[in-house]
């Protein structure tokens, strides 16, 4: 029985991605050229207490520290990723995200390192990958701990953090096959392959040579493979949920401890 409730609580969560707002409707123009940001989805300082921590940060981060601060957070968005793409929803607003990702790169705006402002996407990347303030504050307290940053430095940076994630998904995600099969939308075009691609993954048809359910895994298959997570269905991700995802959790932490204890054994 208990399997079973756990089991229609995961199918909740999963199902309740599919009535996310779509990512044009997160991030807009609009809202970066009013410095607007997603409410409650922000671990970071707000205002001028933001600006201060991020301008002492850029005096004290080392790329060792954003090296390990980057793999909490690249691994996180492995593991959302791969929920969030279970869905039909969730996995074209995820090529969508990744197309405004490609763009920046495009253009040559490289991801931020050290003590930068976060960029206007970092919020609304957090607020759909993480979907709730309490998950991203307690992303900013692991990313904390593994840089060895104060608790402030880490939360400031996630922003920064987060859009360098999925900057490294976007070049990587090899959908260029894909994206090259899509037919000409003339009028129906929304402006860019990326989102050509979402709308049509969004509304459940196919492309090319891809029938709608061919194309859903195709798509998925290569941001799996880009984000570094294991394109299984919605049983595989449920295993993993219950039974792989705590034992890792509790072996990093043994070894966290295991490491933090060594040199008090040693100077005993």
């Amino acid at each position: 029985m208990l399997q079973g409730l756990l089991l229609h609580r995961t199918l909740g969560v999963v199902l309740i991605s599919t009535k996310r707002r779509r990512v044009s409707d997160v991030i807009g123009p609009d809202d970066r050229a009013r410095g607007e940001r997603v409410p409650d989805m922000q671990p970071q300082a707000q205002g001028d207490a933001n600006g201060a921590v991020l301008a002492d940060a850029d005096a004290s981060v080392t790329a060792a520290q954003w090296r390990a601060a980057f793999r909490v957070v690249g691994s996180e968005f492995a593991w959302r990723l791969g929920q969030i793409t279970l869905s039909r929803t969730g996995l074209a607003d995820v090529v969508e995200l990744i197309g405004r990702s490609q763009r920046a790169l495009d253009v040559g705006d490289a991801g931020p390192l050290g003590g930068r402002a976060p960029e206007g996407d970092g919020p609304a990347i957090l607020a759909h990958v993480l979907g709730s303030g309490d998950r991203g504050r307690g992303l900013a307290a692991r990313v904390s701990r593994a840089a060895g940053w104060p608790g402030e430095i880490g939360m400031a940076m996630l922003p920064n953090l987060a859009v360098a994630a999925l900057r490294e998904v976007a070049a990587r995600e090899g959908l260029d096959d894909i994206l090259n099969a899509l037919p000409a939308l003339g009028r129906r075009s929304r402006g860019s392959p990326h989102a050509d691609l979402a709308d049509i993954v969004r509304r459940g048809c196919g492309a090319g040579p891809y029938a709608p359910a061919k194309l859903r895994r195709a798509v998925r298959r290569r941001i799996a493979r880009a984000a570094n997570f294991l394109a299984r269905g919605l049983l595989g991700w449920y295993g993993q949920f219950v039974l792989l995802r705590p034992l890792s959790r509790l072996m990093r932490a043994f070894l966290a401890r295991a490491s933090s204890s060594r040199p008090a054994a040693s100077d005993g």
